[in-house]
């Protein structure tokens, strides 16, 4: 099974679990990157440098190329289609917009065109309004999503 990562695994990582502290868990992503188990999306990416930091240094150091697949013709139809489902949402306009630009939208239609799972650390909540929830989204268009340790037990990954 393949696994695409949310921003927030990167971001909410680098935050609790310290490059410094957590050597083996970031070698073994790198290592899962290295290896093609897990991706994830060009927007992703995008995210990740708008906060220069030492996540995207890391990033440039540890992952392949090819890592952040890029949004092809079948992610873009799987992308019109996530926001139809939006559009016809009871979210507020901003959610809708933010839905819309961020790379949420774009990591549901890579893994829904490709056929992946997504991981995040979002929860669902689907009486949310004022925010999409990348569980609730990926439910709707029928994409698998699970959070890290979940990805980790099915890889059988320990750390």
């Amino acid at each position: 099974m393949a696994y695409l990562l949310d921003s927030n695994i990167f971001i909410e990582s680098r935050k609790n679990l310290p490059m410094d502290v957590w050597t083996t868990f970031w070698s073994k992503l790198s290592e899962m990157a290295m290896n093609g188990q897990v991706v994830s999306s060009v927007k992703v990416k995008e995210e990740i440098e708008d906060g220069y930091d030492e996540l995207s240094d890391w990033i440039t150091q540890h992952v392949p190329d090819g890592f952040f697949l890029p949004v092809d013709a079948e992610a873009l139809s799987s992308y019109s289609m996530l926001q139809n489902w939006a559009a016809g949402g009871d979210f507020t306009e901003v959610a809708k917009a933010d839905f819309a630009s961020k790379a949420d939208a774009f990591i549901i239609a890579t893994a829904l065109a490709k056929g992946m799972t997504v991981v995040t650390f979002e929860k669902s909540a689907p009486q949310r309004r004022k925010r999409v929830m990348i569980p609730d989204a990926c439910a709707a268009v029928g994409v698998a999503c699970c959070d890290l340790n979940t990805m980790l037990r099915g890889m059988g990954v320990t750390i």
